[in-house]
């Protein structure tokens, strides 16, 4: 019977803050994906700067130690990761209409972040909005 383990892991989950996140399924095991949060990860407001300042798009923008792009999309200003989704090169802007991984070449478009051709493939996208002329990013706390 799994209860015991469940109750151990419960109580080491309790003691890292983590106890509302889990819970069980049901053959009465947790779910790691429920524990690791990525989907629930913190998130901090950042002041990109005044909208005025950013006459080219897509522009790389960093934050901390990480790097996006800001883009200008049909429905608004999006953040996109430049971790490429495929295998975690990196995603570099050369000029084109189209960012490229530099580890494999795969290809995803500028105004979202999509893959052409393999829409299960996109950029990761982070929220952004304009609040009085200024550009304000939601991005993970990391």
């Amino acid at each position: 019977m799994l209860i015991f383990p469940i109750l151990i892991y419960r109580k080491a989950a309790k003691l890292q803050g983590l106890y509302a996140m889990t819970s069980k399924n049901p053959k009465g095991t947790v779910s790691l994906r429920q524990v690791s949060g990525s989907a629930r990860s913190k998130k901090v407001r950042v002041d990109l700067g005044d909208e005025s300042s950013f006459t080219t798009l897509p522009a790389l923008v960093k934050v901390g130690d990480a790097s996006y792009f800001l883009v200008r999309a049909l429905d608004g200003y999006k953040l996109l990761w430049t971790v490429c989704p495929h295998q975690g090169g990196e995603i570099m802007d050369e000029g084109d209409d189209l960012f490229v991984c530099d580890g494999h070449g795969w290809q995803y478009e500028k105004s979202g972040g999509s893959c052409p051709g393999r829409p299960d493939f996109r950029m990761k996208a982070f929220l952004v909005t304009v609040q009085e002329n200024r550009i304000v990013a939601l991005v993970p706390d990391e």
